[in-house]
């Protein structure tokens, strides 16, 4: 009896020694916050351009349209650039033209984000 005594006092003190520690790897935000920085990073990751174009303003581009491995293209003969146009069907349009381009260039992937194409 007094064994079992024992065994419980010190399991008591163990169990309460390590409270502050467990405290610690919780914060106090609980697992909510870590749950939306998680998702808000995913998000990002899963849409960067969005991201990218709010904070960019847009830009204009001129070149020839042309269609390279079934994606539309801006070559840009003056700097001598290839762009890739994400607005497929205003661009198919203007395919061998030369045009004028408003948009946001994502230069990660060298993709100009449309917002409009004339024929310069």
């Amino acid at each position: 009896m007094k064994a079992k005594r024992i065994t419980s006092i010190l399991s008591l003190t163990l169990a309460s020694a390590l409270v502050p520690f467990v405290a610690a790897a919780f914060p106090k935000d609980g697992p909510r916050a870590s749950h939306t920085a998680v998702m808000q990073s995913q998000q990002q990751q899963q849409y960067p351009s969005q991201s990218q174009s709010q904070s960019q303003q847009a830009q204009t581009f001129t070149g020839k349209v042309t269609k390279s491995g079934g994606k539309y293209a801006l070559e840009d003969t003056s700097t001598n650039t290839t762009y890739y146009l994400d607005d497929s069907r205003a661009a198919q349009k203007y395919e061998g033209k030369t045009v004028k381009v408003t948009g946001t260039l994502d230069a990660s992937n060298n993709t100009i984000h449309v917002e409009k194409i004339e024929q310069a």
